[in-house]
């Protein structure tokens, strides 16, 4: 049984800490200590408004966590996707770096593009140029979900 410590308002433990990352992360092992490490080496430096409380535990603030977490996801999003933007889709066709794309495959590329300017991570300028340049690889006027 954990034992509960009274810290101040706003503040958190460091496991507990861990258990809110893994879950913005939707990580499913969470016996997972890679962020528990960081998060603790982070609060002994004074990082997430991390204070000593009691002779052996650190407490950190909740919304320095959830930022953490945020930048996490993040970083891990922009990772699975490499967009190349390119102002000419002339020297694109001309240099074969886009394979002929099938209309299952716009589809999901159509969705990730939305996804990705959802959360942030694109523009919208950029979404409607990935677009624009998805309908003309197919050589359609628009794609049907």
């Amino acid at each position: 049984m954990p034992k509960n410590y009274r810290l101040e308002p706003g503040y958190i433990t460091v496991p507990e800490a861990n258990k809110v990352v893994l879950n913005m992360l939707r990580i499913t092992n969470q016996d997972e200590t890679s962020h528990y490490k960081k998060i603790l080496q982070g609060a002994k430096e004074g990082l997430y408004g991390g204070k000593k409380h009691g002779a052996r535990m650190y407490q950190v603030r909740l919304k320095d966590i959830k930022e953490y977490a945020l930048q996490c996801l993040e970083t891990e999003q922009l990772q699975l996707y490499k967009i190349e933007v390119v102002k000419n889709l002339s020297k694109v066709e001309a240099e074969k770096h886009l394979p002929v794309v099938d209309n299952s495959t716009a589809k999901k590329i159509q969705y990730y593009l939305k996804y990705l300017m959802v959360y942030g991570i694109i523009t919208e300028e950029m979404f409607e140029e990935g677009e624009k340049n998805l309908v003309l690889r197919l050589k359609m006027k628009r794609i049907k979900l």
